[in-house]
């Protein structure tokens, strides 16, 4: 293999490593000093990922609009939250505050659902 090739095999593994980890992932989180934890629901190709979403209470839930399209999360029922119209690469954030499960929605694209089950 020459050096030009190595180069080209190391920047390929290094650029998709990342992004193959947080598509298979289900849904990034990470932790906060207080216990609770952020999670990253991505909405791409016209679908919330992942589209179900174990949480704790206090726990905060992050959509990253990865459409060209606008789109929301707008939850249903007694819970009723939205982060608004997010344009691509916008994000809105609802924090967990009751246990239970929770359905929500796009309320542009009515069919694109997702659920939150809070523990």
């Amino acid at each position: 293999m020459n050096q030009r090739s190595r180069i080209s095999s190391w920047w390929w593994h290094a650029m998709l490593a990342p992004g193959l980890l947080t598509l298979f992932s289900g849904g990034e989180a990470s932790r906060h000093d207080d216990g609770a934890r952020r999670h990253i629901v991505e909405i791409q190709g016209m679908t919330f990922q992942p589209a179900v979403l174990e949480v704790e209470r206090g726990d905060t839930v992050v959509w990253v609009n990865r459409d060209m399209v606008p789109h929301t999360a707008t939850g249903t029922g007694g819970q009723s939250w939205t982060t608004g119209v997010l344009s691509q690469s916008q994000s809105g954030q609802y924090v967990v505050l009751t246990r239970g499960v929770t359905a929500y929605f796009c309320e542009l694209h009515p069919v694109m659902e997702g659920k939150l089950i809070a523990r």
